[in-house]
């Protein structure tokens, strides 16, 4: 969906591209690595690794193949395990918003300050905040997408995001800046969005992250069920010579 949005609202064709490889979705964005992933949760895309690798050859970043296994081709490598999480009732999950975080919607005024809080928490690259906060801004206009931002004595302390689709919602990003880090931050913005979800009357939550990692253990605490555990491939392309 970002993609999409980001290929559309921007005119990036010559730079971004999403692709079916039979059952699998593979992601292509020239400017940002993190985008560049291949989603099946099908064992055949193994036998579609030729045409990924084809389609990642002359790009900046190769790919991360997610959800299923690579292992014995050459050129992918294990990259991160991925923690699959799911609640079937969130009515069952806990939502307590107290503690040392406001947590508040984004207004109109602050969107700038979101998205420069979501960069620096997510550790971007300072040449890459130009041109991404020309593309994110236009996440504000997707109706299913509410944001969140946790404030500390009034100082912006971290970020979160919530999809909403046909009574199910998604936990897409949470992040706290490195200077609230390991202060509940993170556990903060996940109560506000499990809150969010239930009086906005959906009825599941799905998310993921790095097995093992802070958020996974925030979700289970708060909840959610680990449905299962992939690991993923990493796939560099030889430079060109």
């Amino acid at each position: 969906m970002r993609l999409e949005t980001y290929l559309h609202r921007e005119h990036l064709s010559d730079r971004i591209r999403v692709a079916s490889f039979g059952s699998a979705t593979a992601l292509r964005f020239d400017d940002v690595g993190y985008f560049n992933r291949v989603y099946s949760a099908e064992p055949d895309v193994v036998e579609l690794l030729p045409e990924l690798e084809e389609f990642y050859r002359h790009g900046n970043f190769g790919c991360e193949l997610v959800g299923a296994s690579a292992a014995s081709r050459t050129g992918w490598k294990p990259s991160h395990r991925y923690a699959w999480m799911y609640a079937p009732d969130i009515g069952t999950l806990a939502r307590d918003t107290s503690g040392v975080f406001d947590i508040r919607p984004v207004q109109p005024s602050e969107q700038e300050l979101y998205l420069l809080v979501y960069l620096r928490a997510f550790e971007a690259q300072e040449d890459r905040i130009p041109s991404a906060l020309r593309n994110m801004r236009h996440l504000f206009d997707r109706p299913e997408l509410d944001f969140l931002l946790a404030w500390y004595d009034g100082q912006p302390a971290g970020i979160a995001q919530l999809m909403r689709c046909d009574g199910a919602a998604l936990l897409c990003a949470g992040a706290a800046l490195p200077e609230f880090r390991e202060m509940g931050c993170h556990a903060s913005l996940l109560a506000a969005r499990i809150a969010l979800a239930a009086d906005a009357g959906c009825q599941r939550l799905y998310s993921w992250a790095v097995a093992g990692g802070q958020s996974h253990a925030n979700m289970r605490k708060a909840g959610l069920q680990t449905a299962g555990i992939t690991q993923a491939w990493r796939y560099s392309p030889e430079p060109d010579r």
